[in-house]
C-alpha cells in the first residue's frame, strides 16, 4: 500500500509543479467567498501553504471570520491557534509557519477547516504528506465542522489508495466549483 500511495504521491507532485498556483489560488479563494457555508462559518481554520500549496491567505481579509491555523507538537497532533495579526507566525515543524499564540483545546468552536492535499479522490479521501497529522486531527472534531480541502481540478482522482486510518472530507474546492462527499452531497 505504502507503495502505491508514494507512487500518486509523486504523480500527484508532478502535475502540481505544472500548475499555476497563484491563478489557482486566486480563483478557488473567489468560490470560497461565494459559498453559503464558508459565508455562514464565523470560526475558520486555515493551513499556511509551502511550496506548491493552494494558498488561502488572502481570507485573513474577511474581518467577518475568526481564522485559526495549525501548530504541531512533539507528537505531531494538530492543535488550531487563533490568528491574532499582530502577534504573526514563527517556524514550527517541518519548516512550517505557525501561528504565535495559546492552543485551542475545545475543537468544537471550528465551524470549518481547510485542509492541505497533494491529491483527492471522488469518495472525499485526501492524499497528504504520509504523517498522518491531518487524519489524527479529524478523529477529534465534531460532525458540525465542515472539513474542506482546496485544490486543482487536476488533482481529483477517481481514487487514490486508501489505508485504515485515513479519514474523508466533506468537500473539495476547486476552480470551478465544489464538490461535496457522502451526507453533504445532497446539502450543498
Amino acid at each position: 500500500m505504502n507503495q502505491k500511495k508514494n507512487n500518486t504521491r509523486h504523480y500527484a507532485k508532478s502535475i502540481r509543479s505544472m500548475l499555476d498556483v497563484e491563478a489557482c489560488s486566486r480563483d478557488i479563494c473567489s468560490q470560497i467567498l461565494l459559498w453559503e457555508k464558508y459565508r455562514a462559518a464565523r470560526h475558520v481554520m486555515l493551513f499556511y501553504p509551502i511550496g506548491t500549496e493552494i494558498s488561502l491567505l488572502q481570507l485573513v481579509k474577511d474581518k467577518t471570520k475568526s481564522f485559526y491555523f495549525p501548530i504541531l507538537d512533539e507528537n505531531n497532533n494538530i492543535y488550531p491557534v487563533l490568528y491574532e495579526e499582530n502577534s504573526g507566525f514563527k517556524k514550527g515543524a517541518f519548516n512550517i509557519n505557525e501561528p504565535i499564540g495559546v492552543p485551542v483545546r475545545d475543537f468544537s468552536v471550528l465551524d470549518m477547516i481547510f485542509i492541505p492535499a497533494l491529491a483527492i479522490d471522488t469518495r472525499g479521501f485526501r492524499l497528504g504528506y504520509g504523517k498522518g497529522c491531518y487524519d489524527k486531527f479529524i478523529c477529534h472534531l465534531t460532525d458540525n465542522t465542515l472539513k474542506v480541502v482546496p485544490i486543482s481540478k487536476r488533482l481529483i482522482f477517481n481514487d487514490i489508495p486508501v489505508e485504515q486510518h485515513d479519514k474523508n472530507v466533506d468537500y473539495a474546492i476547486c476552480e470551478n466549483g465544489i464538490t461535496g462527499f457522502a451526507t453533504h452531497l445532497l446539502n450543498g
